[in-house]
């Protein structure tokens, strides 16, 4: 199998590292990470998010690891907003979001918030920094004891603020999270119930609710894992629970199953479904999801006839697009996925890098102007991040386990 070309990798760590610089515009003195606007400086009017807390300290600590500098300090400035200001030190569990005066701004504890915490302090913990390893152990504790679900392998979605009462309603988003955060965690720690879960996970949303949808990847279910396909029929734009099939998700399944199963035994389990699987969701990922309006980009959404619901081009899904191109062709060696790769970051180098304040603009429609119906400003760098870093480094599981020392 060939390699990457020198000028393409020389870009990626370019991007990588400008990316990066962006990043430093969340940093608050006051604790924690806020929401970037558009120019990547803090917007005031927003609260301080949960799990933008934790994608920065995943940023960061990459960094350090990779070396592009020494980001400790901001590695623990991350760690310390998470175990003192969105801990929540009466009920339990990290709060999904802040107000500027760090009074809590919801009254929820989701699933999504606390696996983002469990991989930020995996990364922590690797870099070395104070109060990583009690974050990583508290963030553990929680998710045992309130979100993994014995009887479905599978995770909760979310409780209220005191952890009395479960919503009913079950997602695969968090569950994706949950998939990276243990796939990390098991990398760096060893622990095979970390990699047994992951994998589990995986191969009920992937050779299960894939599968016996024609590959087209449910996101909502009831509490029994029952597939409700007309979830937010009504707010099909939402951010993090749109209605029906999210192009970009079925891009970051094909990767992280294929990651997981890098992990995997030759007699620890059944993975004969893993390349088949994460083969088929690409597919629709691509001859559903790519310029399927006649103009380039992906979509972000698809409904149950594959037809385009919200046609805003994602940053995010452009990301995991390349990283899915990258990983199955590190996996096939097959250049069709090599191709799709190259294609898919010419038009990222083309219309989404944003070559006036940096970053990439988190949402533009099919003329390729910036939009906002979902996401306004710039409020992270972890999926266009992770796009640069993933060929610049080891193929193994996660990220963490790649810059392991």
């Amino acid at each position: 199998m060939g390699k990457l070309n020198a000028e393409h990798m020389n870009f990626l760590a370019d991007e990588a590292q400008s990316l990066l610089r962006f990043a430093f515009g969340s940093v608050m003195k006051s604790g924690g990470f806020g929401y970037m606007d558009t120019e990547g400086k803090v917007d005031t009017s927003k609260p301080l998010e949960c799990y933008l807390q934790a994608r920065k300290i995943q940023v960061f600590g990459l960094s350090h690891q990779m070396g592009y500098g020494d980001y400790k300090e901001y590695v623990e400035h991350g760690v310390k907003s998470l175990n003192t200001i969105f801990r929540d030190r009466e009920h339990g569990g990290f709060y999904n979001a802040v107000n500027q005066d760090h009074s809590p701004a919801s009254d929820r504890k989701f699933a999504y918030d606390q696996m983002f915490v469990l991989l930020a302090a995996t990364t922590a913990v690797e870099v070395g920094v104070e109060g990583a390893q009690e974050l990583f152990e508290y963030a553990e504790s929680i998710i045992e004891k309130y979100y993994w679900d014995e009887d479905f392998s599978m995770m909760k979605n979310d409780w209220d603020q005191e952890f009395s009462s479960v919503d009913s309603y079950r997602g695969i988003n968090a569950n994706m999270h949950a998939v990276e955060a243990l796939t990390a965690a098991y990398e760096a720690t060893g622990r095979v119930i970390f990699r047994d879960r992951a994998f589990n996970i995986c191969k009920r949303a992937v050779d299960d609710f894939a599968r016996g949808n024609q590959w087209m990847l449910p996101e909502h279910f009831d509490s029994q894992w029952n597939v409700e396909q007309d979830f937010n029929i009504d707010s099909p734009a939402d951010p993090f629970r749109p209605f029906g099939v999210t192009i970009g998700h079925l891009f970051e399944w094909s990767r992280l199953i294929l990651q997981i199963d890098l992990c995997m035994t030759e007699t620890s389990k059944d993975r004969s479904w893993v390349l088949e699987g994460a083969r088929a969701i690409y597919e629709i990922g691509k001859k559903d999801g790519w310029a399927v309006d006649g103009s380039p980009g992906f979509v972000y959404t698809i409904d149950w006839q594959k037809k385009p619901v919200v046609t805003s081009r994602m940053q995010w899904v452009a990301a995991e697009a390349v990283m899915a191109a990258f990983t199955l062709w590190k996996v096939t060696g097959e250049d069709q996925y090599l191709n799709d790769y190259y294609t898919w970051w010419q038009y990222i180098e083309d219309n989404v890098i944003d070559k006036k304040f940096g970053s990439w603009h988190h949402e533009l429609n099919a003329a390729q102007e910036v939009t906002t119906i979902t996401w306004s400003g710039k409020p992270d760098v972890y999926h266009a991040f992770n796009a640069c870093i993933l060929p610049l480094l080891p193929f193994k599981a996660s990220f963490i386990g790649s810059t392991k020392k």
